[in-house]
């Protein structure tokens, strides 16, 4: 018999791209009967806008827990997948006595290490230790936590007290088929650098177009961003695409046509432009910050710079910019680990086959 699994998704940020692919990779899984629960941002009103309530967290977990409960009312579930922990809060074990499986990018201990660049503080002492409460219940109830990264599993034992053998280090993985190289799509001229950030300050964009000035027309620049606020000094060739959605056919497009990636990011967890960038072959200049160090290794396949620092990332983008040879070293290091490490079918199925693990360990607990 098929399991019947749940998936519940946020939609928000790079997490819209993770679904997708998950989506893609269920659909090619015979033994799986899906329910696929989507969370929407949607901005707090009537009893969402009580203090207390007003929370992405509260609004995301309530509607998670009131979406599960209808699916239950149709039939059983053998497991329910959760993406991210905030989903969990309110709708998973003890709430929904179902076997639960937590994916997450980052904790929110590591959140908060780096709120300064969302713009995020951490509240008064005795706040904080009760979300920390709360999120370790949620964390404790699963029965297994994926985690995005190794800094993502390390903050999971760290600070919430996971043992280490409950947490998988699973990287969510780009579309192979999809992000592909394309060096026969490549133009002559000035190399060309890409740059993927829908908050163009806490991605680095700023840093990279003051980086860009002094490089004397020896790099041109796509800039992909939902943000309206991209000042272009005249010195600086910048073309700046807004409006693309994660996957489509245009930004495949600049992906492919492009010579090297950038994104000197200020804060981040496990930026999935860069995977996508790597499955297309693309050397990588960016920042150590959150998971990045993971993906982008000093020297093999990029650069690493230090946030807010627009020289060192001249510095960078010019040492590319002059040696196409390495360029080309790094690109193909580049998409041997995205083959290695993040083929997002590969990656799925391991979580599939927790989720399939952890139905039956509860099914064979039960008839015990």
């Amino acid at each position: 018999m098929p399991h019947n699994f749940a998936f519940v998704l946020e939609q928000t940020l790079g997490h819209v791209a993770h679904s997708r692919n998950l989506e893609r990779a269920l659909a090619l899984e015979p033994d799986i009967d899906a329910t696929i629960i989507r969370l929407e941002f949607q901005p707090p009103r009537g009893v969402g806008r009580m203090p207390g309530l007003r929370t992405w967290s509260f609004r995301a977990s309530w509607a998670a827990r009131q979406a599960l409960l209808r699916r239950l009312r149709e039939g059983r579930l053998d497991a329910v997948f959760f993406h991210t922990q905030v989903a969990a809060l309110l709708a998973g074990n003890p709430f929904i006595p179902i076997p639960t499986v937590i994916s997450l990018d980052a904790t929110p201990a590591n959140f908060d290490g780096q709120g300064l660049a969302y713009g995020h503080r951490a509240q008064n002492r005795s706040v904080e230790a009760v979300k920390r409460r709360i999120n370790q219940r949620a964390l404790g109830a699963a029965r297994t936590l994926v985690a995005w990264s190794r800094w993502t599993a390390d903050s999971l034992e760290r600070d919430y007290g996971v043992p280490a053998g409950k947490t998988m280090v699973v990287h969510p993985g780009v579309d192979l088929d999809l992000f592909t190289p394309g060096q026969e799509h490549r133009r002559e001229g000035a190399v060309r650098a890409l740059f993927v950030g829908g908050d163009f300050a806490r991605k680095g964009g700023l840093e990279l177009i003051e980086a860009m000035r002094g490089l004397r027309g020896q790099v041109e620049l796509d800039i992909v961003t939902g943000s309206n606020a991209v000042a272009v000094p005249p010195e600086v060739v910048c073309r700046v695409h807004r409006g693309l959605q994660p996957q489509s056919a245009e930004l495949v497009r600049l992906y492919r046509e492009a010579d090297l990636f950038v994104l000197p990011t200020r804060g981040d967890t496990f930026a999935q432009v860069i995977a996508e960038a790597m499955a297309c072959g693309l050397p990588v200049i960016a920042t150590g910050v959150g998971g990045i160090g993971e993906m982008v290794r000093e020297g093999f396949n990029g650069r690493l710079v230090p946030p807010q620092s627009p020289r060192d990332l001249a510095h960078a983008l010019e040492s590319l910019a002059d040696d196409g040879p390495l360029r080309r070293r790094m690109g193909l290091s580049s998409l041997a680990l995205a083959r290695r490490e993040h083929d997002m079918l590969r990656n799925n199925r391991a979580i599939f086959e927790a989720m399939a693990r952890v139905a039956a360990e509860t099914w064979r607990s039960a008839a015990a």
